[in-house]
């Protein structure tokens, strides 16, 4: 009869004792604020996912949250990415679903090393999160292709 093993944690026993004790502090926390009712309205929403049982409801907050977490992250990545290289286009809009970033790009005629900054940021933000399941695809202009920025993409601009 073959016995089944289970890997050891990476951390000491301390560490686990120190989160446990913190996550139950935090929800007695929680529990007072919402038994006060001063539990902000996000809170409590959370909370009341979670006691309903509903399953759907509670896996689709999770995926909500999730999204909302990975596409910030491949958000700053990307936005971080492009200042790192110096390079701004002459304008930028994005358009943001749960699981990719449309970038709209104009840039300069023939200004092929913000086309390259482009491309690079791009290629750097899908290798970090490609994995978790987020990705973004680039649509890159030039000055005299005279197109705006689709209506569904909201621009920002680098200072």
């Amino acid at each position: 009869m073959s016995t089944v093993k289970h890997k050891t944690a990476d951390f000491e026993p301390n560490d686990l004792e120190n989160w446990f004790d913190d996550i139950i502090n935090n929800m007695k926390v929680d529990k007072m604020m919402l038994q006060t009712m001063t539990a902000d309205e996000k809170k409590t929403s959370f909370y009341n996912t979670l006691m309903s049982g509903n399953a759907h409801k509670i896996h689709q907050s999770a995926r909500n949250q999730s999204s909302m977490y990975f596409i910030q992250e491949l958000l700053k990545t990307y936005i971080g990415e492009l200042i790192n290289y110096d390079k701004v286009p002459l304008e930028i809009a994005f358009d943001l679903s749960d699981a990719k970033i449309l970038v709209w790009a104009k840039i300069h005629n023939d200004d092929e090393s913000t086309e390259d900054a482009l491309l690079l940021a791009e290629a750097k933000a899908n290798a970090k999160f490609h994995d978790y399941g987020f990705f973004i695809s680039s649509t890159i202009v030039e000055d005299r292709d005279q197109q705006s920025v689709p209506p569904h993409y909201k621009a920002i601009k680098f200072d």
